[in-house]
């Protein structure tokens, strides 16, 4: 049975949102079928406002049925970009659909297609907008006009050691965000401002040809535009892997958003700049992107977003329901320096590297036994972390060498003697201790190799902590947790 959570996939899929940029033509499907606008002749002609390409793919998609060619003679000066519904058999309610594709020389679109039984599925779908059209008609707002949700746009960076938590802070705070309304992307040294915004790449589909592939950057922006009355998120992970001024470009200059009371009428059509007045939460400043602009747009030659028309000449900007959430590592190396223009225009938060035993998998982390040892993976962290600040001292960026709470994670309430060997141990050899290693590691070990292969297979007499120079040390923190 073709029921609402398929029509609701369909309506996502081909753009066809009831709420949002296709409302005018949901409402209009809506208003003829409330008005029996599809029965009485055998002939209903319904424009292109009514019956676009969007409702022809989901009749497809219905059917299963490809587009055809066929020319039906019977229905003449059809024209351009207009659309026929005829009636092929009236017991059976059987219908064929024409487009107008030149005068006298329609196209047959569907064959046989029964509508009576499309809007039977989708008839909870059609009464609540045939609702919302009548809340409309009495001069309730629907979501097109001016009044609009106040959304206050977010631009934060997450930073803090590895493995703190930085990107579970980000997944929980979305969790319930739908998939559609978030888009991730991680920031790398090879990572470009075309991939991020988007370029112009070849297609081959028979023959080549050039097309605008958006990026992440443009594809959230779009489905923000669209669906002015829906929160959305750009996630940047490791945002300082990357050289992020580079990647952003002058989308840079977007960063700064209006504030409240502020308001903003340059970079539109002239002839809209009445209508076009930015508020609270929009970009504070513009730029010019032709591709990103049609992008938006897509078919049409302009698009509503609460009181701005959208058009060919308006110039881009983050919309107030668009938030950017960013994570950053403090410690690694060879990585993109943020600078402070760049920084200010996010809010730092810092993600506090510390056990919150009162939420059940942090309580898990930190009871995991480390393999055989009998040493829980919090009694170590707290060990080693304080043994990093203390050998450390002095040297710049000692606290963010420290492990974070998920440096490694438990299986089954136990870390693997091989990855933590592999993970830990490796970082603290040839990161945190690269300098100290004789002060902290065990005499006769002067090779990773060495190390790793004495954790995992102790020497006769020895346990696998005995890699540490002060293993006592670590035996009596673990009975009373304080150096």
């Amino acid at each position: 049975m073709f029921g609402k959570y398929d029509a609701d996939r369909l309506f996502s899929q081909y753009g066809f949102n009831q709420k949002q940029k296709n409302d005018e033509t949901i409402i209009n499907t809506a208003k003829a079928f409330d008005s029996n606008e599809y029965i009485g002749s055998s002939r209903n002609r319904l424009n292109s406002g009514i019956l676009r390409n969007q409702f022809l793919l989901l009749l497809d998609s219905l059917n299963g049925k490809p587009l055809s060619n066929q020319t039906f003679s019977g229905v003449t000066q059809l024209r351009a970009d207009q659309y026929v519904l005829v009636h092929q058999n009236r017991e059976s309610e059987l219908w064929e659909v024409y487009q107008g594709n030149s005068p006298n020389n329609p196209r047959k679109i569907y064959d046989a297609i029964t509508l009576k039984n499309f809007f039977d599925s989708i008839q909870e779908v059609v009464d609540t907008t045939i609702n919302d059209v009548k809340k409309d008609d009495s001069g309730t707002d629907n979501g097109l006009g001016s009044s609009l949700p106040n959304f206050t746009p977010s631009q934060i960076i997450y930073y803090g050691v590895p493995g703190c938590g930085k990107s579970n802070k980000i997944r929980e705070q979305l969790k319930n965000v739908p998939e559609k309304n978030k888009v991730r992307v991680v920031f790398h040294p090879e990572y470009t401002n075309a991939e991020f915004i988007g370029q112009i790449l070849p297609k081959v589909n028979g023959h080549v040809t050039y097309e605008f592939t958006p990026g992440p950057f443009t594809q959230i922006i779009k489905r923000a535009y669209l669906n002015p009355n829906e929160q959305f998120y750009l996630v940047i992970e490791e945002i300082n892997r990357g050289n992020a001024a580079a990647i952003f470009g002058d989308t840079f200059q977007l960063l700064d958003r209006l504030k409240a009371g502020e308001t903003d009428s340059l970079g539109n059509d002239p002839a809209n700049a009445a209508v076009n007045t930015f508020t609270e939460g929009w970009s504070q400043y513009f730029v010019q992107n032709d591709d990103v602009n049609a992008y938006i747009r897509g078919n049409e030659n302009s698009i509503q977003i609460g009181n701005i028309r959208f058009d060919s000449n308006t110039a881009i900007r983050l919309p107030p329901n668009l938030s950017i959430l960013a994570t950053m590592n403090t410690s690694d190396q060879n990585v993109f320096t943020l600078d402070n223009a760049f920084q200010r225009r996010f809010d730092m938060e810092l993600v506090r590297n510390e056990f919150d035993l009162t939420q059940s998998a942090v309580n898990a982390q930190y009871n995991a036994e480390i393999d055989d040892t009998g040493i829980k993976w919090g009694q170590f962290w707290g060990w080693i972390n304080a043994k990093i600040t203390a050998t450390l001292k002095g040297l710049s960026s000692t606290e963010d060498k420290r492990l974070g709470v998920w440096f490694v994670s438990n299986v089954g309430g136990i870390i693997d003697d091989k990855v933590f060997a592999e993970k830990v141990l490796k970082f603290l050899w040839d990161d945190v201790f690269k300098f100290k290693r004789p002060q902290v590691f065990a005499e006769g070990i002067d090779t990773l190799e060495k190390l790793i292969n004495f954790f995992e297979n102790p020497p006769e007499g020895k346990e696998r902590f005995d890699v540490f120079k002060d293993k006592e040390n670590l035996v009596a923190f673990v009975a009373s947790p304080t150096l």
